[in-house]
């Protein structure tokens, strides 16, 4: 039986039992996993498990797992560490197949009594049918089932299924996309990975029709050959962005201390990287920047890249960004320089690329036609665009004007003559209240747009770039391919 239907149950659960429920109302693990259930809409049977207690949050609770009157699809266990074993072999006896232990205290402790208890968990696990998640995790989100007991509540379903070792990273990157509109699939925290491992929830992505993109947090993993073999085949369909913790001396360590991992050598995962063409990314913001330019975004013709800004400084400054971050600043053509300077006046201004034009910002009419000029030159296959805030509480004309050219950036995005991609980083003077305020608002107004848009023109290039190599690396693949 395929992973995808093996592990359908795991996600899309009819029932839920909660082991480790209080009466008390603020009670964390079990019994906030309960209440989030019910607040966020899943609408299969809930079976709160407390020996001590015979009814929570208005549910009629029961002694163990082995007495709920079916066999719950999915069993969240949110007790002590030592109680776990009995409670897994309890789930054995209840026909139980699909297990998330929420507890913490087991190998990643360094302590001995951790380690012995992970042993036993271990040996159960592997001598049974039961297929889990953790423990040390925060388990299974999914929207599209309302199994959201963590992280920020669903307000959509996406494309983006994020895989992680960490549930801390998987509640903040919840909140984080969603709120630059970028939806979520699946959300996986495993944790310390004694049952499932990430292979297993990569082969059920793989063919699961809700994931478009996937995103992977790993500390430590087994069976690096299995997966990097898998990963390079996923990635030829669906991109992969890989962001490996732990590849410095001190994040090692760390990394131990977490999830009990060896971390791994950075060598190895640069020939990773090199091998299966998956997006290499650094940080949670990394992975939403760069989920932005692959949901939006159609294939570019290449890296040449035009930069349209403001200030002298601020050119010179993104041409050696993008350089840096491996895109071409091409010269435009003539021709195009000349159309440019019948209606851009060259003081404080410069046609070449990158376009020093301040003075169209805020006219909307020139900024389409010097944007249609010069995305139609032949030079160029890309665009990033630092939009400026221009602050001026005194002047309501300019404010209004620069308004209308913000408004218009939306619909240029999406209906530019040429097709060719932009995104957009928005600047302004932080230390200054009014314009660090609306450009935080522009910023979201334009990401949950459908434009790929950054808070810095270094996020962009970065995440341009890695858009343009992925595309690359699957044409020079493809290329071999056929050669042979």
């Amino acid at each position: 039986m395929s992973s995808s239907r093996v592990l359908n149950s795991l996600f899309f659960p009819e029932s839920v039992a909660l082991v480790g429920v209080s009466a008390n109302p603020a009670g964390w693990g079990g019994t906030s996993f309960l209440q989030r259930l019910k607040k966020r809409g899943y609408s299969g049977r809930l079976y709160p498990v407390n020996p001590k207690a015979t009814e929570v949050e208005g549910l009629k609770c029961y002694p163990d797992v082995k007495s709920i009157p079916e066999p719950p699809d999915h069993v969240i266990i949110a007790t002590a560490a030592p109680a776990v074993p009995q409670i897994l072999r309890d789930c054995i006896v209840g026909n139980v197949k699909n297990v998330h232990i929420f507890s913490s205290g087991f190998s990643e402790t360094g302590e001995e009594e951790g380690k012995k208890l992970d042993e036993e968990i271990t040996a159960i696990i592997k001598n049974s049918d039961l297929r889990v998640v953790g423990p040390n995790c925060m388990g299974i989100w999914v929207p599209a089932s309302k199994l959201c007991a963590w992280g920020a509540e669903p307000k959509g379903l996406g494309s983006l299924a994020f895989v992680s070792q960490s549930g801390g990273h998987g509640e903040y990157i919840s909140e984080l996309g969603q709120s630059l509109g970028i939806y979520f699939s699946k959300i996986i925290s495993f944790g310390n990975a004694r049952g499932l491992q990430a292979v297993d929830f990569l082969e059920y992505l793989e063919t699961d029709p809700d994931t478009k993109m996937i995103a992977c947090y790993f500390e430590g993993m087994k069976d690096g050959n299995r997966i990097t073999q898998l990963i390079k085949r996923i990635n030829r369909t669906k991109p992969v962005f890989v962001w490996k913790g732990g590849l410095t001396p001190s994040g090692a360590q760390a990394v131990s201390s977490h999830t009990g991992s060896l971390a791994g050598e950075e060598r190895i995962w640069k020939a990773f990287y090199a091998q299966t063409g998956a997006v290499p990314v650094g940080s949670l913001e990394e992975v939403i920047d760069t989920a932005m330019v692959f949901q939006y975004l159609k294939p570019t013709a290449g890296r040449r890249t035009l930069l349209m800004g403001g200030g002298g400084g601020n050119s010179v400054a993104l041409a050696d960004i993008c350089g840096r971050e491996g895109l071409e600043v091409p010269r435009i053509t003539d021709q195009t320089r000349q159309e440019l300077n019948k209606f851009i006046r060259l003081a404080g201004n410069s046609t070449r690329n990158p376009l020093d034009i301040w003075s169209v910002q805020e006219d909307p009419d020139a900024f389409k036609k010097a944007f249609d000029l010069t995305l139609a030159d032949p030079n160029i296959d890309v665009a990033i665009m630092e939009k400026q805030i221009m602050w001026d509480d005194d002047d309501q004309e300019h404010m209004e004007r620069h308004r209308k050219s913000d408004g218009f950036m939306v619909e240029y995005c999406h209906h530019n003559a040429s097709g060719k991609p932009i995104v957009i980083a928005v600047t302004a003077m932080a230390n200054m209240e009014g314009p660090a305020s609306y450009r935080a608002r522009l910023l979201t107004r334009y990401a949950t747009s459908g434009i790929p848009t950054y808070s810095t023109t270094v996020n962009a290039a970065r995440a341009l770039s890695r858009f343009v190599a992925y595309h690359e690396f699957q044409a020079k693949a493809k290329q071999a391919n056929q050669a042979m």
